[in-house]
């Protein structure tokens, strides 16, 4: 929707979602900004354009892991990038937690995602290493 003000676009743009999906529509709908992001490339399967993101398991609010999402590669994050990463979760209540970040075409980092952690995947990060990371940096694993 190139202009959400126009609400007779807008909600024509909806009502063809809805009756496409038809019965496969489960829930509801999230109607969200479109934000352009650094393009790092396409997806080796579904040749679909895959962006600079980040995976960041939380314990608390302080982060566990940074993980690359789509390359698993060494991360260099800036100070900035770092302060956001650090910020994002400070009125969030949970123990354990992910949020997704991606990078702006103007280079900024911004939240898409946010989850309970429990189908987050590690996107080939080491699973031992993860494992060994948590358990460290629980409270209770110490009791």
């Amino acid at each position: 929707m190139p202009d959400v003000s126009d609400t007779k676009n807008a909600l024509r743009v909806i009502h063809n979602f809805i009756s496409r999906q038809g019965s496969e529509l489960i829930g509801g709908l999230v109607i969200r900004d479109f934000i352009e992001l650094k393009n790092i490339g396409k997806h080796s399967k579904s040749h679909t354009p895959i962006f600079e993101e980040y995976r960041v398991f939380y314990i608390g609010n302080k982060p566990l892991v940074v993980i690359d999402y789509w390359n698993n590669r060494k991360i260099n994050l800036s100070t900035e990038d770092k302060k956001v990463i650090m910020d994002a979760p400070k009125e969030v209540k949970a123990k354990f937690y992910t949020i997704d970040f991606a990078r702006k075409s103007n280079g900024k980092l911004v939240i898409m995602e946010m989850g309970d952690g429990q189908v987050s995947g590690l996107q080939g990060f080491d699973e031992q290493k993860f494992y060994d990371l948590l358990w460290e940096n629980l409270p209770e694993s110490r009791a």
